[in-house]
């Protein structure tokens, strides 16, 4: 793949007037909406992640992004949440391509799960994107069945009566674009991922010169929203990695650093800090060698043999020569830090001197978790730094000068801050009026929400489906209100099972009803409660037989029904308190 306008190899390009013949045929062959530039970010505007847009006219449409997020707690069991594609799958025909900005799951996590209801499109993304994106599929019954193409800084590539340019950025991750889509119907950009740094460590600048050309060209920009209200610009990845490589020079002992595997820049600033200081490096986590394996494979890290090892090795090296690297800096239960605070990792249990580093930020709704695993760690002997205290992290998402920096170079007609809560793109909202532009021309939008570009203006349109569509262990959508319900109401209350034995011959009960309470109360010490509870059942059963007997039926479901709901509201009265009541019949 070049960077010139992809055509197939073999096939002879059509002439330019029967190019503009196909394109007018195919255009008036069309409803007369699709003559009107339409764009949707059907998912990524009520949080950071689930990233996903589209843009559709002359009836064709690109889709850009496809991530996950991960479940808030109240979604119990949940392992992730993906976009709803109901409006994409109807129009599947029209999907002319999914376009990645980068490599980071939130941009590209659900590609396993949608890619068939799309139509199974071309992936264009760039070369390590593609990579990570190939693993992942290798999981997956739809392995093989994708088409990728690698894409590279200013490739233009027409795609229906698209013209697509991926102009590259900085973030924190080899790869990343920004995307430029023009169409007969006006044209729109996509900032992606991005951060202004001048220094960065395994990756290029952004292109400034490529955004630069785009001023007066944009009619939309939706630009990413992730840091509106912090002041400054982004720290540079080179002053990061100089900080860290201080802290470790100063320590004589083992140094454990944790980091998210998706951020490949700062796993290059430690691999090579470690060959500097002449350190071993022992890596755990399967994200992190994954994204390492993958790296190496296509030459964005380089180092040699010898220098990283399976970390089952890590006791034969005295603590100097040590240097830990393991996923964790969000306390995940699984994450390879969390199971050292636990004492439940196999190779590496924590000693007084060592070093633990927490190279991220951190995720407000993790905090707590985060705390629990840093009190163990400190009991065991760690020194602990974090961001907070020591400056060993930087964001790959732009500040407030760096995004001030990207609108002055493209300087779109309009605006819709995308890529955050409702907040957090209010808060941009105001920093792009404070910096001249049109408070009409820059736009709040809702998940799902499509806007028109009608007489040089952008205005609303419909609304499509997009309640993101819940994944967990058995498959996808699969998980209903009422299971959410039942999960919430286990993790509050917890279940109590009433076991009646009826016999088979007169549906007389043989013996008394026996109760089991899970996470609800314990039997032993409530006897009262459940004396009382007994006494309703064998009322609530004698008043069933009785009338199972005149009406010579014997609705074994109405016993259950009635038993769970008289229960329930007994159980309430008492204790304020709703367990899931499971009545059966043994």
């Amino acid at each position: 793949m070049n960077n010139n306008t992809e055509t197939n190899r073999g096939e002879r390009r059509p002439s330019r007037r029967s190019r503009r013949s196909k394109r007018s045929r195919t255009i008036s062959n069309t409803h007369p909406k699709d003559q009107v530039l339409r764009v949707c970010a059907l998912s990524g505007t009520s949080e950071v992640g689930r990233n996903c847009n589209f843009i559709e006219y002359g009836g064709d449409i690109l889709v850009i992004d496809a991530g996950f997020s991960f479940p808030g707690q109240e979604l119990y069991g949940i392992d992730y949440l993906i976009p709803n594609i109901s409006y994409l799958k109807k129009n599947k025909h029209r999907v002319k391509g999914l376009l990645i900005t980068h490599g980071h799951l939130d941009h590209t996590g659900a590609i396993q799960y949608i890619m068939e209801d799309l139509g199974n499109p071309t992936i264009y993304a760039g070369t390590f994107a593609n990579a990570l994106i190939k693993d992942k599929l290798k999981e997956t019954k739809i392995h093989g069945k994708t088409k990728h193409v690698n894409v590279h800084r200013n490739t233009k590539i027409k795609l229906g009566v698209f013209d697509v340019t991926f102009i590259g950025v900085t973030h924190s991750i080899p790869n990343a674009f920004s995307i430029f889509i023009e169409s007969p119907g006006g044209n729109v950009f996509f900032s992606g991922d991005y951060k202004i740094d001048m220094e960065p460590e395994n990756e290029l600048q952004t292109d400034y010169k490529a955004l630069e050309a785009l001023r007066g060209r944009v009619d939309l920009a939706l630009m990413e929203s992730t840091n509106p209200d912090v002041e400054g610009k982004a720290k540079s990845a080179t002053e990061i990695a100089g900080n860290i490589e201080t802290i470790i020079k100063a320590h004589n002992g083992r140094v454990v650093i944790a980091m998210f595997s998706s951020i490949l820049s700062r796993l290059y600033s430690v691999i090579k800090i470690a060959e500097k200081q002449k350190k071993k490096v022992f890596v755990s986590g399967r994200s992190l060698n994954t994204a390492l394996r993958i790296a190496r494979e296509h030459r964005y890290i380089s180092f040699p043999d010898g220098l990283i090892l399976q970390d089952n090795k890590v006791s034969r090296y005295p603590d100097d020569q040590v240097l830990f690297i393991c996923t964790g800096s969000q306390g995940e239960r699984y994450s390879a830090l969390n199971r050292i605070s636990l004492g439940e990792h196999k190779h590496f249990k924590i000693r007084s001197g060592d070093l633990v580093m927490l190279s991220a930020s951190e995720i407000p709704t993790n905090v707590g978790q985060i705390e629990k695993m840093t009190d163990r760690l400190i009991k065991q002997g760690a020194d602990i730094l974090q961001n907070d205290t020591e400056s060993i992290h930087e964001s790959g998402h732009a500040l407030k000068m760096d995004m001030k920096i990207m609108y002055d170079m493209v300087r779109p007609k309009e605006v819709l801050p995308i890529h955050g809560s409702l907040t957090m793109r209010y808060k941009n909202r105001k920093n792009y009026i404070s910096w001249g532009a049109d408070p009409e021309k820059v736009h709040l939008t809702d998940d799902g929400q499509v806007w028109e570009l009608r007489n040089g203006r952008w205005k609303k349109a419909e609304q499509v489906e997009s309640k993101p569509i819940l994944i967990d262990g058995l498959g996808v959508g699969d998980i209903g209100d009422v299971v959410l319900k039942d999960r919430e109401q286990l993790a509050e209350y917890g279940m109590v099972t009433v076991m009646l034995n009826l016999s088979s011959k007169n549906q007389h009960l043989i013996g008394n009803p026996k109760f089991v309470s899970r996470g609800f109360v314990y039997v032993k010490t409530s006897t009262d409660l459940f004396k009382q509870m007994e006494n309703i059942v064998l009322d609530i059963h004698k008043a069933w037989l009785k009338k199972g007997d005149a009406e010579k039926v014997h609705n074994t479901k109405l016993l259950l029904d009635n038993i769970e709901k008289d229960l329930s509201s007994f159980i309430y009265k008492k204790t304020e308190r709703e367990p899931m009541i499971l009545p059966v019949i043994i």
